[in-house]
Order: C-alpha cells, then structure tokens, then sequence
C-alpha cells in the first residue's frame, strides 16, 4: 500500500508542470501520510498484544546489614553447667523425676534483667549492671531449690556488689532495704513451667577503666544448687553428669568456675 493510496490526490497529472509550491505541497501531504501509518500500526500493535506492563517501581526494602546483630541462642543450646538425676525416696513406685538441668545464657549488660521487676530497690545504676542469666530447664512440677552464686580464690578484689535474683512477679522487692543477696530460691509450678531464669548480677561493672564489663570476674565465679526438694521433700541426687557435687556435701551440686 503506498500513500497515494490513502490520498488519491496525489495522483496528478505526469504531464503537468510542477511548480516550487507543488512540489513543497507535495511533500507536506506525504509526510503527513506516513505519520498516519505509524500511529495505525502502533495502534494495531496494541490491539494484539495489549497494552504494555507498567514498569516495576523501583524497590524500596532496607537492605539488611551484614552488621546486623546475632540473635540470642535458644535455652536449649545454651551451655548446660549442672545435670543431676533426680529421685523422690517417698514415692513408690514412679519415684523418678526430670533431672536438675541448670544452664547458662549469654552475658549481657548496660540495663537491668528485664524479669526482675523492681530492680530500683538495689540502689544500683543499671547502665553500670552486668549479668549472667542462669536457666532452671524444663524442671519437674513442684520442685525447688536455692541457688547460691560464690566468689572463690581466683575472683579479683574490688569487684563491688555481688547478687543472685530469680524472676518473680511485679510485688517482689529483690533487695529490701537496699540489701544484695547472693542467694535466692525457686518453685516450680504444676502448670509445666519449661523454664525459670535466675540472674548472676555484678553491680558498677561498666566504669572507665572496665568499659567492656567485668567477663573477668563471672568466669571465676561458682554456682551452688542446694535445698533440693520435691513438693517440701528431700530428693536422692543421682551422680552429676554434668558439674559436681559441692565438696564436702551429698545434697547440693555445684558449677565450677571455667
């Protein structure tokens, strides 16, 4: 199809002279219809294919940062520094119970535990705390026990006030009258409470002179488990396969320092 096809007056005369202005007009007439024939045939183009998809915004998710920091590992991959047998002599048959699992989480610091409400009665400033979560795993329902944590011969002097706190609910006052315990107690309940966490807690750990904390002094640190009852009873202790039974004692197991 040529454009005198589309405008027949194109078709002149051959015989007829062509003047300046013809050729000019004749030229504008045949641009035009070229124009005319791209716009139908885009148009036809569109009809078969449909309309062209809108190009993707660019996107606008944060890259995530190679930095970003390593979430905590879970209870059960945590260090495990104590694991006992238990036993309820009482109780027969079925006298056997979970083992005293008792492990350790990460060394954190700059605030005080977050399960320890009312942690203002220690008189401390939290941005100076550092501390040791300590994880009672998966204990049997209604047992309980003291833990106890102790400096030993290798801990540096100095070392400012030293503490032991379970989590407990809003009305507990860890540190009446502004007094530090290095012991504190826990009961399981019967609703299969997986987990009970305990604090290692060191007062003025973060100063200038100790702006990384005080990783130091919890390395030589010791753990004691003692009182260990089953529903107010005694329990049997079967041999540690994990920590020892403290020296000099056959009912309280002990964690060494590393």
């Amino acid at each position: 199809m040529t454009a005198q096809d589309w405008l027949p007056e194109l078709a002149e005369d051959e015989e007829q002279a062509e003047t300046p202005s013809r050729r000019r007009r004749r030229w504008i007439l045949a641009g035009a219809a070229a124009l005319a024939i791209l716009v139908a045939l885009a148009g036809a183009a569109a009809a078969l294919y449909g309309h062209a998809a809108p190009r993707p915004a660019p996107s606008t998710a944060a890259a995530v940062p190679s930095s970003a920091p390593t979430p905590p590992a879970a209870a059960e991959d945590a260090p495990v520094v104590i694991r006992a047998d238990l036993s309820d002599p009482a109780v027969h048959p079925g006298g056997d119970l979970a083992p005293l699992i008792v492990g350790i989480g990460a060394l954190q610091g700059g605030s005080a535990p977050a399960r320890v409400p009312n942690f203002d009665s220690c008189s401390a400033d939290a941005a100076t705390v550092q501390y040791l979560p300590v994880q009672i795993r998966e204990p049997d329902s209604w047992l309980s026990a003291t833990v106890t944590v102790q400096t030993t011969a290798s801990t540096p002097s100095g070392i400012g006030r030293l503490g032991f706190f379970f989590q407990a609910g809003n009305s507990s006052i860890p540190c009446p009258s502004g007094a530090w315990s290095t012991s504190d107690s826990f009961l399981a309940s019967n609703m299969g409470q997986e987990l009970i966490t305990g604090y290692v807690v060191l007062d003025r750990a973060y100063t200038p002179s100790t702006p990384q904390g005080r990783a130091d002094v919890f390395r030589t640190l010791q753990l004691r488990v003692s009182n260990i009852r089953s529903s107010g009873r005694p329990v049997a202790i079967g041999a540690p396969t994990i920590g020892a039974l403290c020296p000099g004692a056959s009912d309280a197991l002990c964690a060494p320092p590393d």
